[in-house]
């Protein structure tokens, strides 16, 4: 599932991974739904797991 986003100065949203969002968020793109990017976060944390299993 994506993730929209907005950048100032930019007027079209865009849909990033999940996993993707902290990085836009670095370049300055800001969630729109309202989703924290902890959801992000938490993706990371699950496929971390995976790896170590």
């Amino acid at each position: 599932m994506g993730v929209r986003m907005s950048h100032e100065g930019i007027e079209q949203e865009i849909e990033v991974p999940e996993v993707s969002v902290p990085v836009y968020e670095r370049s300055g793109w800001q969630v729109v739904d309202g989703q924290a990017s902890s959801n992000a976060s938490a993706a990371k944390g699950r496929r971390r797991a995976e790896e170590g299993s």
